[in-house]
């Protein structure tokens, strides 16, 4: 997710004409009709560097059933004039009703700018202009909290240096890196951490906060407002208020630079339609596309290869000349197939055009004009405006950030003042709203309830395991609850995505938890039963470990037998495995080995059968039950049952009226990968093969929609598990 807000520099448009709303009948779309939920208020107006511009919102990001919001506000309100509660500069909300969650307590005195969810949940990255957060120092500018309570998570410190105020404005990831883009000249100092130059922009490890050594743009002049890392992983693009990125001509204000060195490998040499004004305030990449979006009302779309412009939209000129006044993009985000654009615009949208270098003779036809109000809607697969989306709310300085939320609704801030309800009379709102698909069937079944919740204590730690829940779509994650009697009232300790969580920091005593397990709807299930645990005292542990799943048995070379398994589960935490072996399909077993980790290869047999089956062990000696028997025959032709891995990364390079072209990174094999199929997740049926990872899939039906997916195939027909579905409308 990009979040990215400009300096004080921007000067807003001024006199904004507002012209009225025509809905747009269409099925699956998003309505601009506003859910209700609470909001933020009472926007800081002096003392930062955003004085110039009056929004409360200008960041927003989800964990769990979490919905962050960030930005320059100071209280937060059911409504319009209700009691404030004060709440400074960020705040939680339920994404499900959107009420305020007052058990997020983060201690910040300045704006925020820039939200992230790291990918596990574990912590919520906040970017702006803040000091030492709660007193704790190098956390100015870019600090971890925990996203439960919004305390401090002290073993994340990033250490941003300026001469001056360092400010962060965006932030992106990938599965092992945050990167960071604002305005700072150096990162470390502090911790055993060295201090390492780094100009607007960083590349930080999601583990322990320390820059990449090598990934080193030098940014001049400024500072980076948006970055984003291409699905690739082998770019990484920047947006901003810079003079140039490495010394390179053609790199004023966006640029793409190599994701290991941080090298130009592609100067955007986008036109400018005011050359006082080269600035860009986003971007996002997706489908071997670029979206750029920034200055003089202007979003480009451009070919990932080469950054050239394949598509320009705008929001209006700055004459009267019978057109609406539109203003300048200001946050892009992905959201399924569309890329939503939102600008501080209350006007004209003109599509495949740009009316501002039009209305000063530099050309720019366009091929429709369209109302708009604060956010438009694009193709994320071509770039194409998509006229259906239309939203009637009320801003100034507009809409500054844009989450889709995983059940799958639309969340937007900046300054907003009013949306409209489903009954046509106005809302009252305050900074961010909430819109949603008319059509969307919400999910109201819980999850079931987790299962074998252990816990066990080690120093002033207590470590909890349980085996996972199941949803009708799908587990989000888990609350773990804490008492200090049994049955008594519990408190909230934190949440997690994952099946084990270590609560940490307590004192000597008895505890009692139990869990609760929910999905991305918001439904909870229903609590397990109390678990105590004694901090403080010895602790026999008595419990056996889970029985390892999913034991796979394979003859290779030199009369070997290779094994691999599914990790068991434990109370406290599994140690190893004992492999045992047999002659016979229902003969005595002999112990053969033990491993530490899933995998083992016995070795120098003889010709002949052989039955195979395991028991995970833990620290306390307790042996777990036995997995069923594997065979296997040694000496013969060995009969490959292997699955190939699962492809991954599927996207669509090009869609056309009767074909479409994919690619994906490619899958091994235990002996090799023959082929890939695509199939039509309609129905099952294979549409094309392919020997290599790429395919043009023929023969479709124009103006159909289509969701695809890829299995890849070895030469025994061991079929893959299938790739991520990408869904596409042929031209």
């Amino acid at each position: 997710m990009k979040k990215a807000i400009v300096s004080a520099l921007l000067m807003l448009v001024a006199g904004v004409v507002s012209i009225p709303f025509v809905p747009s009948a269409a099925s699956a779309e998003i309505t601009p009709y506003a859910e209700n939920t609470w909001g933020v208020y009472n926007s800081v107006l002096s003392g930062t560097l955003t004085d110039r511009i009056d929004s409360e919102v200008f960041a927003m990001e989800q964990i769990g059933n979490r919905i962050y919001v960030g930005g320059k506000f100071t209280e937060v309100r059911s409504s319009n004039n209700a009691t404030p509660i004060s709440r400074n500069f960020l705040a939680a909300f339920d994404a499900n009703t959107g009420a305020y969650i007052p058990s997020f307590t983060p201690v910040l005195d300045r704006p925020v700018y820039a939200l992230q969810a790291a990918p596990d949940g574990s912590k919520l990255f906040v970017g702006g202009e803040f000091g030492d957060v709660a007193g704790v120092a190098n956390t100015r500018a870019l600090v971890a909290l925990n996203p439960t309570t919004g305390a401090v998570d002290t073993s994340w410190k990033a250490q941003l240096k300026l001469n001056g105020r360092a400010v962060v404005y965006t932030l992106d990831l990938d599965s092992s890196w945050l990167y960071v883009g604002g305005t700072f000249s150096a990162v470390g100092g502090a911790g055993g951490v060295q201090q390492v130059s780094r100009s607007r922009a960083v590349k930080l490890s999601l583990s322990d906060a320390r820059p990449d050594p090598n990934w080193r743009p030098t940014v001049s002049g400024g500072g980076v407002w948006g970055i984003a890392v291409a699905p690739d992983g082998n770019s990484v693009y920047l947006a901003g208020y810079f003079s140039s990125v490495n010394a390179v001509a053609g790199t004023q204000g966006f640029v793409g630079v190599d994701n290991s060195t941080g090298r130009t490998i592609r100067p955007g040499r986008l036109p400018h339609n005011n050359v006082n004004r080269k600035y860009y305030q986003d971007v996002v990449a997706v489908n071997g596309l670029v979206f750029v979006a920034g200055m003089e009302h202007i979003v480009y779309v451009l070919d990932a290869n080469n950054l050239s412009v394949v598509r320009e939209h705008s929001t209006g000129g700055t004459t009267n000349a019978g057109f609406q006044k539109g203003g300048d993009y200001q946050d892009l985000e992905v959201v399924g197939n569309r890329v939503y654009a939102s600008c501080h615009c209350r006007g004209e949208h003109f599509a495949d055009g740009d009316v501002f270098g039009w209305l000063i003779g530099q050309g720019g036809n366009w091929s429709r004009r369209d109302p708009i109000k604060f956010v438009a809607a694009y193709s994320a697969f071509d770039g194409a405006y998509i006229p259906s989306f239309q939203l009637d709310i009320s801003a100034s300085s507009g809409v500054w950030a844009i989450l889709g939320s995983t059940d799958g609704c639309l969340w937007l801030g900046g300054d907003i003042t009013r949306a409209t309800r489903r009954d046509g009379t106005n809302q009252g709102r305050g900074g961010f709203t909430k819109h949603c698909d008319a059509n969307m069937v919400r999910d109201t079944t819980r999850p079931t309830v987790p299962t074998n919740l252990g816990v066990a204590a080690v120093g002033s730690t207590a470590n909890l395991t349980w085996t996972a829940s199941t949803d009708n779509v799908g587990v989000a994650g888990y609350e773990i609850y804490r008492a200090t009697q049994n049955g008594g009232s519990a408190v909230l300790v934190g949440t997690t995505g994952t099946t084990s969580y270590v609560d940490r920091g307590l004192a000597d005593g008895d505890y009692w938890y139990y869990l609760k397990a929910y999905d991305a709807a918001g439904n909870t299930s229903w609590r397990t039963g109390y678990r105590m645990v004694s901090v403080g005292g010895a602790i026999q542990d008595t419990e056996r470990p889970s029985v390892p799943t999913g034991l796979r048995v394979t003859v290779t070379q030199n009369n070997s037998v290779s094994m691999s398994w599914n990790a068991a589960t434990d109370n406290v935490g599994v140690v190893g495995y004992r492999i045992y072996r047999a002659t016979t399909a229902n003969g005595a077993a002999s112990l053969v080995g033990t491993a530490p980790s899933t995998s083992f290869i016995d070795t120098g047999l003889a010709n002949g059968d052989y039955w195979y089956y395991l028991r995970a062990i833990d620290a306390a000696g307790n042996e777990g039950w036995r997995t069923g028997k594997r065979s296997v025959t040694v000496g013969g032709i060995p009969q490959d049952t292997q699955r190939p891995s699962t492809p991954r990364g599927l996207r669509i390079t090009s869609v056309g009226a009767t074909q479409v072209s994919m690619t994906w990174t490619a899958s091994t094999d235990n002996v090799g990968v023959t082929q890939y199929r695509i199939i039509n997740s309609a129905d099952g049926s294979v549409v094309a093969t392919s020997t290599t990872t790429s395919v043009t899939v023929t023969g479709l039906m124009s103006g159909t929609t289509y969701g695809l997916y890829v299995k890849a195939v070895d030469a025994a027909g061991n079929q893959s598990w299938r790739s991520n579905i990408q869904t596409l409308t042929t031209q």
